[in-house]
């Protein structure tokens, strides 16, 4: 009876098309552990291990794909980082490189590079070079990376917003969040209430609007070096030059009376033209302040006559009592020496009537 049960269950399973598989059969696969021999292991097939999301393909459209937490969290961070890098990869809009030299230097200082970038923002690095190039030493290094690592940290604090092409990426957190940053003290200047920022010793950073100035003045007079001969002078008492506002400069191959006009056209700017000097004298001025002109007669060395530009009538009554003044001792010197009997004697004869032409 248990004979023929078995005689027709495996006629049922032949007329299906399936087979089946002997206890004997199983009992001879080779085991798949690492105790086997190299020879068994050779002989089973090999197949190329399929990742979650093709194996997920072949299982067929309407099958749910699972991910664990870890793995999403490491492509969702990897795409964040992603952005980022391509982000960094976009090259800052900048305005023409700038070439700014520091005259009357022990060594030929001298810095290539943007001002601004195209929506009018300083730029760090420019921030740095101008701070090392008009600081009032005459010999000092150039360590221009120092001078941006020491702006980098304070201008948040500070409330700059300067453009940095050349920042190294940020750290982030677990969370993809920026780590924060430590709060920098930075102190007011008492007057200005400016921050006052030394990028190096004795190198005290100015306004950042004189970079907006700068690049305009580029801009007109284009491909034109700029040479700094001084900025930052401290101890100057009401001068702006004590506040880092200040800035004596000349172009390259540029008349200073070309650049004293154009840059009276700069608003919130004071512009200071020394006709017997080869600069003119540019600073920063707030708003409720306006523009302001001057001209300073004076020579290098000389006490400063300072008057306004273009020169008022009283000006020019002082200009001239100036001259006057300066010059009476010799008008004084010449007639005594008029007066005298030697100066009679060696007096130049009078000249002698021209001949009649021959008719």
């Amino acid at each position: 009876m248990q004979r023929s049960l078995l005689r027709s269950l495996a006629a049922s399973l032949c007329a299906l098309g399936l087979s089946a598989v002997a206890p004997a059969a199983l009992a001879q696969t080779p085991p798949r552990n690492a105790s086997a021999p190299l020879a068994a292991r050779a002989q089973l097939p090999v197949r190329a291990p399929l990742g979650r999301l093709a194996a997920a393909a072949r299982q067929g459209s309407s099958d749910e794909v699972v991910l664990p937490v870890t793995e999403v969290r490491a492509r969702r961070t990897a795409g964040v980082e992603r952005r980022e890098e391509r982000a960094r990869a976009v090259r800052v809009c900048l305005k023409a490189p700038v070439e700014i030299r520091r005259l009357r230097s022990r060594y030929a200082h001298t810095w290539v590079g943007s001002l601004t970038d195209c929506n009018g923002r300083p730029t760090l690095r420019a921030m740095a070079a101008l701070a090392l190039l008009s600081q009032p030493m005459r010999s000092f290094a150039m360590n221009l990376p120092a001078a941006m690592g020491e702006l980098r940290r304070v201008a948040p604090a500070a409330g700059l917003h300067l453009v940095d092409d050349v920042a190294p990426p940020r750290a982030r957190t677990r969370r993809g969040a920026p780590p924060a940053q430590p709060t920098a003290t930075v102190p007011r200047d008492p007057h200005t209430r400016d921050p006052m920022i030394e990028v190096a010793r004795g190198a005290r950073a100015l306004h950042p609007r004189m970079l907006q100035l700068l690049q305009a003045i580029v801009e007109h007079f284009p491909g034109r070096p700029i040479e700094v001969v001084s900025g930052y002078r401290p101890g100057e008492g009401a001068s702006r030059h004590s506040h880092a506002r200040a800035l004596d400069l000349r172009l390259v191959g540029v008349r200073h009376e070309a650049l004293r006009d154009f840059a009276r056209t700069l608003p919130g700017a004071g512009v200071g033209f020394y006709p017997n000097s080869v600069f003119i004298h540019l600073d920063v001025r707030d708003t409720d302040e306006g523009s302001a002109f001057w001209t300073d007669y004076s020579g290098p060395g000389e006490t400063p006559r300072y008057g306004h530009w273009p020169p008022t009538d009283q000006d020019v009554r002082h200009e001239v009592g100036w001259m006057v003044d300066n010059s009476t001792q010799q008008l004084v010197t010449a007639a005594q020496r008029e007066a005298t009997p030697e100066a009679a004697a060696v007096a130049p004869a009078a000249p002698e009537a021209a001949p009649e032409s021959a008719e």
